[in-house]
């Protein structure tokens, strides 16, 4: 199969184009500045802003998947992984893509009093309301997507990832590696289509 990893220079991109080449996936990277990709040698670069909807399409044209992590990367106002993820979803059904992987978090579910009282007004207001336009606009498209909703990312190493329809308790870290080595199982064995997963490292008792 042949995968498109759009972001796919950033911290989480490369581990997810990592996971994908150890399952001999063809992979390309999409990137703004492939001069600078940080990917394996086998990995194709294929330049296209995320943002522009006829770059995208020629960039990700004769792929059977999309992994979209552009994301903003910042708890500020802003609409970068909304905006891209509207190009990017035309760009794919514009392209004949039909697997898509988004990225969203776990704290779209998260209710524990500390949180909805205190920590998302004051400080995760933006990025909370800009994962819920992202999934937004995944489940209002015709593709077969999956939504995937990791706890607070680290760069841990890979440990052992629980997935669940299902908003885990005391799932607080989810590694980049442990995100990656998800996708790329999903993407063998298609259990999540069109539902939006829960990811966290698995904690030892």
């Amino acid at each position: 199969m042949r995968v498109a990893v759009l972001g796919g220079n950033g911290q989480l991109g490369r581990e997810v184009v990592r996971a994908l080449v150890t399952r001999g996936y063809t992979v390309a990277a999409v990137v703004r500045h492939p001069a600078i990709a940080l990917v394996p040698a086998s990995v194709e670069v294929r330049m296209a802003d995320a943002r522009d909807r006829i770059a995208v399409t020629k960039a990700i044209h004769g792929f059977e998947a999309v992994v979209n992590v552009v994301g903003g990367g910042t708890l500020r106002r802003n609409d970068v992984a909304s905006s891209t993820s509207a190009v990017v979803v035309a760009a794919a059904q514009d392209a004949g893509v039909n697997r898509y992987f988004a990225m969203s978090a776990g704290m779209v579910a998260l209710d524990w009093p500390l949180f909805k009282y205190v920590l998302r007004p004051l400080i995760f207001r933006h990025i909370l309301a800009e994962h819920r336009r992202v999934e937004d606009i995944v489940r209002a498209s015709t593709l077969e997507w999956t939504i995937v909703r990791p706890s607070a990312l680290t760069n841990h190493l890979a440990q052992r990832y629980d997935a669940s329809l299902e908003l885990q308790p005391r799932a607080f870290t989810t590694s980049r590696a442990d995100v990656a080595a998800f996708i790329a199982d999903e993407l063998d064995n298609n259990v999540y289509v069109r539902h939006a997963v829960f990811v966290t490292s698995h904690r030892t008792k």
